[in-house]
C-alpha cells in the first residue's frame, strides 16, 4: 500500500467509512525508542512472509519524551506502516485513537515487545475476517497456551482473572493479555462506552461486550515474559481492581447496554436444552446439600427452621452458578432469583406448617419439603429463562 504520511489524533475522532487493508495492527508505545524499529521490522518480516491478508501497522505512541515519535515516523516511510500520535499518555487511549481512525474492517493491537508468538496472530484474526466472531483475544491462561513469565507475574495475573470470573461470572480466561483484535464495526460501537484510557481498558471492553452478548474467541497463545517491561504491576493491580469494582456498580445499576444495531452478524439463539439441563444439574446437586442439612439439623431445630436454614445457605451458590454455567451472565437472573428464593421459603414454609398441624410423621413432612423444592425450582428457572431472553431481545432491538 503507499506510505502514509503521520497523523495526529484529535480529541473528537469520527471513524473512517472506507476500508482499508483487512487488518490493522496497532502497537501502543511509550518511550518505547531503544526496541521499537527491531520489533516493527521484526513484525512485518513475519506479516510479509507468513500472512495471507494485506495489513497495515499503525504505531500509536502516547505521549513519548524521547525518540519514539521520530523514529516511528522514519519507519512510516517504509510500506505497510503508519504513525498516529496521541498527546496523553494511556494505552486504552492510544487504541481508541488507533481503531477508530483505522479504514481496516479488522483491528487488532500487540505490545512492542513481541511477547506472543506471531504465529498466533492467524488464529487470532481469521475468526473476525470470516465473521464468526466478534473480538478475539489471546489467551495465556487458556489450556494449550506456553507461557514463561515471573512467579510474582502469574500469581498476580491468576489471581486478577479469578477476581473477575467470581465478580461477573465472565468466560473471559485472561483479560489482559496485550493481543487482541475486533471487528471495526463493533469497535465503532464498543468503544464510547468504555471509560477506561489505560491498563484496564482491555478488561472493561472484554465486559461490555461480554455483558451485551457479543461472541468472544479465545486464541490459546505462547507467551514470554519480557524482563524489561517497565509496568508497574503493582499499581496497575490496584487500578484495575478499582475499574471492576466500577463497571461491577455499573451494571449492578442495569447499566452498561449499547446499541448494536448497525453491527451486521448472527442474532443470538435461546439455547433453551442446554439451559435446562445444566440448571437441572446444579438443582440437583443444591438439593442434595438442602437434604443433607435438613436431615441434620431437624431434630434439633425443627422441619420449618432446617428448612430455612438449608434453602437459604445453598441460594448463593445456586444462582451464581446458574448465572455463570446456565445463562453466562449475571444480567436478569439475580432478581428473579431473590424473588423466586422468598416465594419458595415461604411456600416451603406454609406448607410444613400445615402438615405439622396435622402431626404426620417425618417421612411425609420431607416429602412435601421435596416436592415445594421441586416446584419452586420449576418456577424459579421460568421467571429466569423470561428474563433472559427479554434482556436478549432488548438488547438486539
Amino acid at each position: 500500500m503507499p506510505n502514509e504520511p503521520a497523523e495526529r489524533a484529535s480529541d473528537s475522532l469520527t471513524p473512517i467509512a472506507s476500508e482499508g487493508p483487512t487488518v490493522d495492527f496497532v502497537i501502543p508505545v511509550h518511550n518505547e525508542a531503544t526496541e521499537l524499529a527491531a520489533h516493527v521490522s521484526e513484525l512485518r518480516r513475519y506479516l510479509d512472509t507468513d500472512f495471507p491478508f494485506d495489513y497495515v501497522i499503525t504505531i500509536a505512541d502516547n505521549a513519548s519524551t524521547d525518540d519514539t515519535y521520530a523514529i516511528a515516523t522514519t519507519l512510516a516511510t517504509t510500506p505497510n506502516v503508519r504513525v498516529l500520535h496521541v498527546d496523553e499518555k494511556g494505552r486504552g487511549r492510544a487504541l481508541k485513537a488507533a481503531w477508530l481512525t483505522s479504514t481496516s474492517p479488522v483491528v487488532a493491537y500487540m505490545d512492542v515487545d513481541l511477547s506472543t508468538d506471531l504465529d498466533a496472530i492467524l488464529p487470532l484474526v481469521a475468526p473476525l475476517i470470516s465473521g464468526h466472531s466478534d473480538i478475539a483475544i489471546g489467551s495465556r491462561l487458556a489450556a494449550g497456551s506456553s507461557v514463561a513469565r515471573a512467579p510474582k507475574r502469574e500469581f498476580i495475573s491468576r489471581s486478577y482473572n479469578l477476581i473477575l470470573r467470581t465478580m461477573f461470572a465472565t468466560q473471559i480466561r485472561d483479560a489482559q493479555c496485550g493481543f487482541k483484535a475486533i471487528r471495526r464495526d463493533v469497535a465503532v460501537a464498543l468503544l464510547p462506552n468504555i471509560e477506561d484510557n489505560d491498563w484496564f481498558f482491555d478488561t472493561e471492553l472484554l465486559l461490555v461486550a461480554e455483558r451485551n452478548g457479543l461472541r468472544i474467541h479465545q486464541v490459546p497463545v505462547d507467551w514470554i515474559d519480557d524482563p524489561d517491561s517497565r509496568v508497574d504491576v503493582k499499581q496497575t493491580a490496584i487500578a484495575d481492581l478499582r475499574g471492576a469494582v466500577r463497571v461491577a456498580k455499573t451494571f449492578a445499576r442495569g447499566a452498561g447496554r449499547i446499541d448494536l444495531a448497525d453491527v451486521e452478524r448472527a442474532q443470538l439463539t435461546d439455547d433453551f436444552g442446554r439451559r435446562l439441563v445444566s440448571f437441572a444439574a446444579i438443582g440437583a446437586m443444591s438439593t442434595a446439600v438442602s437434604l443433607a442439612l435438613v436431615l441434620m439439623l431437624h431434630n434439633r431445630l425443627g422441619i420449618i427452621a432446617a428448612n430455612g436454614i438449608a434453602v437459604s445457605a445453598t441460594f448463593v451458590f445456586n444462582t451464581f452458578a446458574n448465572a455463570r454455567y446456565t445463562f453466562g451472565t449475571r444480567r436478569g437472573t439475580w432478581k428473579p432469583a431473590l424473588y423466586a428464593y422468598v416465594a419458595a421459603l415461604t411456600l416451603t414454609s406454609a406448607a410444613l406448617a400445615v402438615v405439622s398441624a396435622l402431626h404426620v410423621g417425618f417421612s411425609l413432612q420431607l416429602a412435601t419439603l421435596i416436592t415445594m423444592w421441586a416446584v419452586s425450582t420449576a418456577v424459579r428457572f421460568s421467571l429466569i429463562q423470561h428474563r433472559s431472553r427479554r434482556v436478549i431481545t432488548e438488547g438486539r432491538s
